[in-house]
């Protein structure tokens, strides 16, 4: 399977970890779930690595880098996501989602010293353009201005961890890292748990199946497919595939959550997905 193939598996698993997120989140608050999809991740990939045999010997400089991927694309990803996703609905979180590869390019030329040019710059304003339709949108409706701010945060920390995880030596196997991310963002989300302010989680057939499919297959397996598929495509490329996040979890908000979609936020989502194809797409 290409690397290709392996990276589209992960965010379509992805896409519908938004309606998973939005069910689960009404039973028990945005840290605990996050927690509690640490945990079961932590618990899979433990078990993964009995049967493995892998050995964890990394250097520290990659140990590091691992080390700071879990902190931002992981703890405090999830945490932020997780507010932003109960503030907003699944379909405009979706939707949002679609300008992560514009929040990239955007990233790598700050942080990275990735070359920007007009067709790219271009993009990222039509993209920036759809996110705020959106705002609009649903500023008095079910998605709150700050939910979507929180959303767009977000995007910047996906971006610093698919440049993160790329530095890491290759020799490493994407389970490797995984295991340890997982592993080291399950310890660093239990000081936020102290954030929460109602910890509880109440028990129904929907919640517990949703957080057992945000921890196994979200966190887990899609996390693996992710990791595997970053060391055959560039970090910009990885990004761009997330345009089909918005288009799964907007389909699956629709059909499991029966949200409504507006022209206008059609037309912000058009706006997003068209400033990303815009931004990364070959003159081909």
């Amino acid at each position: 399977m290409s690397s290709y193939l392996i990276l589209l598996s992960s965010i379509v698993i992805w896409g519908s970890s938004v309606v998973a997120t939005r069910i689960a989140g009404f039973t028990t608050g945005p840290i605990l779930l996050a927690f509690l999809r640490m945990l079961i991740a932590s618990g899979a990939l433990g078990v993964m690595h009995l049967f493995s045999h892998e050995k964890l010997n990394v250097e520290k400089k990659d140990l590091f880098l691992i080390f700071l991927s879990a902190l931002l694309g992981v703890t405090i990803y999830y945490v932020i996501e997780n507010y932003g996703v109960m503030m907003t609905s699944g379909s405009t979180a979706s939707l949002i989602s679609g300008s992560y590869p514009a929040i990239a390019l955007l990233t790598g030329f700050l942080f990275f010293h990735e070359k920007l040019t007009l067709r790219k710059v271009s993009g990222i304003i039509v993209s920036m353009a759809g996110i705020a339709v959106l705002s609009f949108e649903n500023a008095s409706g079910a998605s709150a201005p700050l939910g979507i701010i929180l959303l767009i945060i977000d995007g910047v920390f996906w971006a610093l961890y698919n440049y993160i995880v790329q530095a890491v030596d290759p020799k490493y196997s994407a389970l490797t890292i995984t295991k340890l991310q997982t592993w080291m963002a399950c310890i660093m989300m239990i000081p936020f748990l102290l954030l929460e302010k109602q910890m509880s989680f109440v028990f129904t057939p929907a919640s517990v199946i949703c957080v057992l499919y945000l921890g196994l297959m979200c966190s887990t397996i899609a996390y693996v497919l992710y990791n595997a598929g970053l060391r055959g495509v560039s970090a910009f490329a990885a990004a761009v595939m997330l345009n089909l996040m918005p288009l799964s979890g907007t389909i699956l908000s629709a059909l499991i959550l029966h949200e409504q979609l507006s022209l206008r936020a059609l037309f912000g989502g058009a706006l997003i997905i068209g400033g990303v194809l815009l931004s990364t797409l070959n003159k081909r």
